[in-house]
């Protein structure tokens, strides 16, 4: 069994797989204040409630953006295998040839979708991740790494908008009937949702053009509003909540051969 392990800003995905089947999955609450040993607390939870052990587990991988966990991950790395994880970052990746001017720069979970993506959809394609930022990941006609965009998160950018706007209430993040609400909730809804999917394609079909890209280039989304964003969608065509996961997984048996 093999732990794929994402450490985004907000929240963290886990992966449990036997072989490349990915049997159980899980998405919790980034905490910049956990220990190897309340990781490792988590961990026999998790596994436990799918009827699993740690001992079962002969393979981790972790991708982070934030850096002050990966000592807590290291540990547990120790704690479970008896030595330390994977942690990806542009040097478990050389096979992956990365054009930003600083590849150490470049995020462990941007290489990793990039990764996967290629290996899934081929070459050219286009990841858009929409997390605590919504990232847009360019992989050209030769699988290369070409660079990418980062913008302003839904919930992020919806975030700054219910604390400065004085007498603007919280809503949920959802697509509205009609892009002319009726009410100040309905507005919001609608500048916040189509707002954030016009965005998305009005970047994507720049990027296509400034690229050179085919019309029909795969363009790959993931994260947590992924679903909801596609279904109004021009330009997205697939909608992979694993992808990150699934990369990891790739980075890790790569690493192994």
């Amino acid at each position: 069994m093999f732990l794929a392990v994402d450490v985004g800003n907000t929240e963290t995905s886990i992966g449990l797989f036997s072989g490349i089947d990915l049997e159980q999955h899980w998405r919790l609450t980034s905490s910049p204040r956990q220990t190897g040993d309340e990781l490792g607390v988590l961990l026999h939870m998790l596994l436990a409630s799918v009827d699993r052990k740690p001992s079962e587990i002969t393979g981790i991988a972790v991708s982070s953006v934030v850096p002050g966990l990966v000592p807590a991950y290291r540990r547990l790395g120790e704690k479970i295998l008896g030595r330390e994880p994977l942690i990806i970052d542009y040097r478990a990746v050389p096979y992956l040839k990365i054009l930003n001017l600083d590849p150490a720069s470049v995020g462990a979970d941007r290489l990793v979708n990039a990764v996967a993506a290629a290996e899934l959809h081929g070459p050219p394609c286009i990841v858009v991740d929409l997390g605590t930022a919504t990232t847009f990941d360019v992989i050209g006609p030769g699988g290369e790494y070409a660079g990418g965009v980062i913008a302003p998160g839904i919930a992020t950018a919806a975030g700054a908008l219910f604390e400065r706007g004085a007498r603007l209430p919280r809503v949920e993040i959802k697509a509205p009937e009609r892009v002319v609400g009726k009410s100040t909730e309905e507005s919001m809804q609608a500048g916040i949702f189509f707002g954030s999917v016009y965005a998305v394609d009005g970047l994507v079909r720049a990027i296509l053009e400034e690229q050179g890209f085919p019309a029909k280039t795969p363009v790959i989304a993931t994260g947590g509003l992924a679903v909801a964003i596609q279904a109004a969608s021009k330009t997205i065509t697939v909608v992979d909540p694993t992808l990150t996961l699934t990369g990891i997984r790739i980075v890790w048996e790569r690493a192994l051969s």
